[in-house]
């Protein structure tokens, strides 16, 4: 029914729910993971999943497959005896669950994994350490394509970037294991809405070394943001 689902509306008997087709392709994944049993990515990256459910999540992320025909997805945070259904975990380990058990199971080296917004319902500190992660599996060989509104991992690949830069000799602490990005591996656009609200523009930010980061326009928000601060400061404490 859910490999049915895009093609809707084509012949007279056909009526399944409406799913779009990159939905349908999705949950087509999902519902196959049982009967794939390679660890794709991880043959070459063994810690990359293994390293996101324990510093992200704080637990592993489950399937099984005895009752049913189709896997059944389950969340057992560390030091639990017991696993919770997946649907009665938090969002932050709904959203992130999927990505460990493409990582798992589904992404070979030379694939395109498609993320959007990867941000959501992480802490800006779970969001760093996710950039880290994904950044680890595009050195293994898959390209990374990203859709996001934060400001922190727009830094965190930056920084990434920024790090390239430095000759591993001279990486000290924990830089010493940071997965730096060569520039030319890596892009970002920004799609600005035009005036007339029906189209957007599409631009390369290019990495600032002076400033720092990508000119993503996030810190002029955080400007106005405080200055609104400031203004009502002033009037609380105006004559």
């Amino acid at each position: 029914m859910v490999s049915r689902a895009p093609l809707a509306g084509l012949g007279p008997d056909l009526s399944v729910p409406n799913l779009s087709g990159v939905l349908a392709d999705f949950l087509v994944q999902l519902l196959s993971l049982g009967s794939r049993h390679l660890h794709r990515i991880t043959e070459r990256e063994p810690g990359v999943g293994k390293i996101i459910e324990d510093k992200i999540l704080s637990g592993t992320i489950q399937t099984d497959l005895s009752d049913a025909d189709y896997p059944s997805f389950f969340f057992q945070p560390h030091g639990w005896q017991d696993q919770l259904p997946l649907m009665n975990s938090s969002s932050m380990v709904s959203e992130i669950a999927p990505i460990v058990l493409y990582l798992r199971q589904v992404v070979e080296i030379g694939d395109v994994l498609i993320i959007e917004e990867p941000e959501s319902h992480l802490h800006p500190a779970m969001q760093v350490e996710l950039v880290r992660q994904l950044a680890t599996v595009v050195k293994s060989g898959v390209r990374i394509i990203l859709t996001t509104h934060s400001e922190w991992i727009l830094e965190a690949l930056a920084n990434l970037v920024h790090l390239s830069d430095v000759e591993d000799a001279k990486r000290t602490g924990s830089l010493k294991e940071e997965p730096a990005l060569d520039q030319e591996d890596v892009g970002v656009w920004l799609f600005e809405q035009q005036p007339d609200r029906l189209s957007s523009r599409v631009k390369e930010l290019p990495l600032d070394v002076d400033l720092g980061g990508f000119a993503s326009g996030y810190d002029r928000i955080a400007r106005q943001t405080y200055n609104r601060w400031a203004d009502i400061e002033n009037l609380l404490h105006s004559e």
